[in-house]
């Protein structure tokens, strides 16, 4: 992987290539930000340009040996960790390094989904397992193979349960010319010990054009639909992907209903209750979409309240529920109901039952439009 092949980031890359031609490398980072920010895209071409044979200013050469192992994944020196299904038999990351590989080498940009996925495992629980830890340091406990540095890249330490506490000596006295790279994206959930241990470097939503450039390129995508996919996603190249593969038509037939339930002049709980039945009933992916397409016209209501007019093109149906919603929250109901929202998303990926989440949200929201003794 090289940094060239990761949408956006520019100011980022600098800063890691930075940081090793200076001899400035701390040897425990963890990127920090939403899975489809490119935060294990940047620790993979990060990880190239430690050990490249012949670095240029701002990228591995991808052609001495070292860079050829690393870009095929298979290199003694970069090691692996991530959770997998607590069904499964397996105890070690090294036990699933083919099926590893595979999925990275369809795309670096991973979600928790569809590695679980390659399990037949999307409602499973993951874990990192102490049978995992004491792997880690077994392998590190051997001098470098080939190269100058020693990588664990270890993908999404928020599955370390206080088992990942056995790792706390070699995070913070580690082999010599040893880098552990941990790729996260939410902070709340990584141990504090971990945390304390490590460099954390956050990595901010890819920019809405350049999103938009690269499903042009890798998606053969029209520029006006690509740039569209790319405001609701929010940067996030991986949503935008799953974006992609369902309508966005049924998303704003869907919130147009939802909108219809809770900003009626008459109180609907059994609304409510018939409206999470249906989005219950949608698969987990069309569960998340629903919300970030909710988020985005959320942004569109915000833009028209502040500016007079949405910031993107909408339908005539999603122009009328977005002139209603303008008119019955101000702005600061509107950042209650986006912070619930990301919540809502937060609790979707992790398995949380869509249909419960969507009653308590609906129920919440209602009592922003109505005061709560209409809520019956």
């Amino acid at each position: 992987m090289q940094f060239k092949d990761i949408i956006g980031q520019s100011q980022l890359k600098q800063n890691l290539t930075a940081s090793v031609r200076e001899g400035h490398v701390p040897h425990a980072q963890m990127f920090l930000g939403c899975l489809g920010y490119g935060g294990l895209p940047l620790a993979l071409a990060y990880a190239q340009y430690l050990n490249c044979a012949n670095p240029q200013p701002d990228d591995s050469c991808g052609e001495c040996p070292s860079c050829m192992k690393m870009n095929k994944l298979a290199h003694p020196d970069l090691h692996f960790s991530f959770p997998f299904p607590s069904v499964e038999k397996r105890k070690i990351s090294t036990e699933s390094i083919t099926e590893w590989r595979e999925v990275l080498q369809v795309s670096p940009y991973l979600s928790l989904h569809r590695w679980m996925v390659k399990f037949n495992a999307e409602n499973k629980q993951p874990n990192i397992p102490i049978t995992e830890c004491h792997d880690v340091m077994r392998r590190l406990s051997f001098k470098a193979y080939e190269s100058g540095y020693k990588i664990m890249v270890i993908w999404l330490p928020e599955y370390l349960g206080k088992e990942g506490n056995t790792l706390l000596k070699i995070l913070e006295e580690p082999p010599a010319n040893t880098v552990f790279l941990l790729v996260a994206e939410n902070l709340e959930t990584v141990l504090n010990t971990i945390i304390s241990r490590t460099q954390i470097i956050k990595i901010s939503p890819i920019d809405q054009q350049e999103l938009a450039d690269a499903l042009v390129e890798r998606q053969q995508m029209q520029p006006d639909e690509a740039y569209r996919i790319a405001g609701l996603a929010n940067g996030d190249y991986i949503e935008s992907l799953d974006l992609l593969n369902h309508s966005a038509a049924e998303h704003a037939g869907l919130f147009e209903q939802w909108m219809n339930v809770l900003l009626s002049n008459k109180a609907e709980p059994m609304g409510m209750v018939k409206f999470a039945d249906v989005f219950g009933a949608l698969g987990r992916e069309s569960q998340k979409n629903f919300i970030l397409y909710s988020l985005h016209m959320l942004k569109e209501v915000l833009h028209l309240q502040v500016f007079g007019k949405p910031s993107s093109v909408l339908t005539g149906s999603e122009k009328s529920v977005v002139s209603d919603m303008a008119g019955k929250f101000n702005q600061s109901k509107m950042q209650r109901m986006s912070d619930w929202l990301n919540e809502a998303h937060y609790h979707v990926e992790r398995n949380a039952s869509g249909k419960m989440m969507m009653l308590d949200l609906s129920v919440r929201i209602g009592k922003l439009v109505k005061p709560a003794a209409a809520m019956v």
